[in-house]
């Protein structure tokens, strides 16, 4: 097998044809579980998902094995291709607008992923109970949400956009997780993140200002297992939530 990439808690693989994301030891079968079902009911769409092919366990590590994709992913092509950024994110927000249009009623809830990482943010009592006030007031919905949605998870295969990685699905609300997006993208560019929002915004009919009101909810949740490092660039997007 062809190491493809390092994480915290697990490794990607290419052999042949396959893709096998293989998990730590410590990582529990219901964890794994619950990213290949989330793949599975994408791949029941209409989505462009690469095909699940089983759950299997290798060395007593759990691995999900599927459809490898030859390709080149969104991130770098931005990165080659600047004078595309409009047209790379463009084809984003069409990829991901078309993933919020469908439902998924079988997930875990958005709202108690993000109720239960902002108890965990280490924020103080105050801000998170404003936090937990305001994704409280916020529309329920049941929209697929990917939860990761980046250009590093979107290959393109002679032309063809992928969806990869969907470990962080959910159902839930559509601005929550385009939230997301936009404050991944700004931890590398606030100029491509503003890009990214402005076209998502005018692709989706949804208001800036009920966006913006979901930067504090998607911050806060963030820091329950972001990087030290990460920390003050996710605080920063918290303060805005107090009313006084």
């Amino acid at each position: 097998m062809e190491l493809i990439a390092t994480h915290e808690n697990k490794e990607i693989y290419r052999d042949g044809d396959a893709r096998i994301k293989l998990f730590h030891a410590e990582i529990p079968l219901h964890t794994v579980l619950r990213e290949a079902l989330g793949q599975a009911q994408a791949q029941e769409t209409d989505l462009p998902v690469p095909a699940l092919r089983e759950v299997t366990k290798q060395d007593d590590r759990w691995a999900i094995i599927s459809d490898f994709i030859e390709g080149e992913d969104l991130a770098a092509l931005l990165h080659k291709n600047s004078e595309k950024e409009t047209e790379y994110l463009t084809l984003f927000v069409e990829l991901q607008t078309r993933v919020h249009s469908w439902q998924a009623p079988m997930l875990t809830k958005q709202r108690e992923v993000l109720q239960r990482a902002i108890s965990a943010s280490g924020l103080d009592a105050t801000t998170r109970y404003e936090l937990h006030t305001r994704l409280d007031a916020m529309p329920r919905h049941s929209k697929l949400c990917h939860g990761d949605f980046v250009p590093s998870n979107i290959i393109l295969k002679g032309g063809t956009p992928y969806i990869i990685d969907w470990a962080r699905v959910t159902q839930g609300n559509a601005a929550g997780d385009a939230a997301n997006t936009y404050l991944i993208l700004a931890q590398h560019s606030e100029a491509l993140a503003d890009s990214y929002r402005k076209i998502y915004c005018e692709a989706s009919d949804t208001a800036r200002q009920y966006f913006d009101k979901w930067l504090p909810i998607a911050a806060g949740a963030a820091l329950a297992d972001c990087l030290p490092e990460d920390r003050a660039f996710y605080e920063k997007y918290c303060v805005s939530v107090h009313g006084y």
